[in-house]
């Protein structure tokens, strides 16, 4: 039998021992991370434009049935924790670590032969450990971050899921301008631990309020009311409920009071359609629908006090009043996310300003 000359090379054995190597170098390429970011960009416009966590009802109505079940196949509903965004944010992460470790001894050793006087070569590999660092934080802050979202009127106190912690609502402002547009959503709130100890500030929207590690946020807020429900003309129940809220009588369930939206200030356009002229109750309406075990009874439009009536049945809405809705937010890694930005701008400031600084101070000494 014959086999390869001797000092011939198996080219077969070559390419088995190539084949790792090529995938390496492909990782840490910059064309394949061009790729990642580029998808990874686009899935994040993606997440920003279509509502994300929502029924798949709600995307039919809004995008049809065909673009629906594109949006729900591709897990553009929940685009920032399916399977391929997190696969792609691990591959640039591996791109970006792989591109780092390779390039760090021959920036080190240029560093040394130039009498480590030339910072600016660094800036690549610290604008590259940056993004590292910041997908790092990111990711780490949605597993270590906690967020709660609790709602009521002036004078309601609240838990805070499951922290331990509740929350006040001392007070509720909303300061308008001369036009009634609004200026300002004002809550003042005070929020307890478990042992008794208390903390009091005020929350309004882009100033939170800090106690006990969390960040309240002023969000939004809405109008609720107070309903009597009546049996046989027996008060047997009182209850308060928020827009988009239902209450029932504890004895028949079935029979459902649904608060669907309020008219502070109600008036009519010419096409029939409802709006309200000012925030101010001036005009108080509520929009309301009756059920019962699940079909539409009637709906219409009642101004405080006034009786709907079911049978033996009656509902009463009263006392409209502003609530508002404030959320918590707990990331106790939002300074590593702070110190990541650092180090990115600070590398992207080396590579654009510091190093063609330093290219022009070398020729002009030469």
């Amino acid at each position: 039998m014959t086999g390869p000359m001797d000092g011939a090379p198996d080219h077969k054995a070559g390419k088995g021992k190539d084949r790792p190597q090529g995938w390496l170098r492909f990782l840490k390429s910059m064309q394949f991370s061009f790729v990642l970011l580029f998808i990874i960009v686009a899935a994040c416009v993606a997440g920003s434009v279509i509502p994300q966590g929502s029924p798949e009802a709600a995307y039919r109505q809004l995008y049809g049935a065909a673009w629906s079940k594109i949006i729900t196949e591709l897990n553009l509903d929940h685009v920032f924790t399916c399977w391929w965004f997190v696969l792609l944010t691990a591959l640039l992460c591996v791109n970006l670590i792989l591109c780092s470790v390779s390039r760090f001894p021959a920036v080190l050793k240029a560093w040394k032969a130039s009498g480590r006087k030339s910072v600016g070569m660094w800036g690549s590999w610290i604008t590259h450990l940056g993004m590292l660092l910041l997908i790092i934080s990111f990711a780490a802050g949605q597993y270590t971050s906690r967020e709660e979202t609790v709602y009521g009127i002036a004078g309601s106190t609240q838990p805070l899921g499951g922290t331990g912690l509740s929350m006040t609502i001392d007070s509720f402002d909303v300061s308008l301008r001369e036009d009634n547009t609004v200026e300002q959503y004002t809550a003042g709130l005070t929020v307890s631990d478990a042992s008794g100890n208390s903390k009091s500030g005020t929350a309004s929207v882009n100033h939170p309020f800090d106690a006990f590690g969390y960040s309240f946020y002023q969000d939004s807020m809405g109008w609720a009311v107070y309903v009597d429900i009546y049996k046989s003309g027996g008060q047997v129940k009182t209850d308060l409920i928020c827009a988009g809220e239902y209450t029932f009588p504890n004895e028949l369930p079935g029979l459902v009071l649904m608060f669907n939206k309020f008219y502070p200030d109600l008036a009519r356009n010419e096409d029939g359609s409802y709006y309200s002229r000012t925030p101010l109750p001036d005009n108080p309406h509520a929009l309301y629908s009756v059920y019962y075990d699940g079909s539409v009874l009637g709906m219409g439009l009642a101004a405080p006090g006034t009786s709907i009536e079911c049978n033996e049945y009656s509902f009463v809405m009263r006392d409209p009043c502003e609530y508002t809705l404030i959320v918590a937010k707990h990331d106790p890694l939002s300074w590593l996310v702070g110190v990541s930005a650092f180090v990115l701008l600070a590398g992207l400031f080396i590579s654009f300003y510091v190093r063609p600084w330093e290219k022009r101070r070398s020729q002009n000494a030469e």
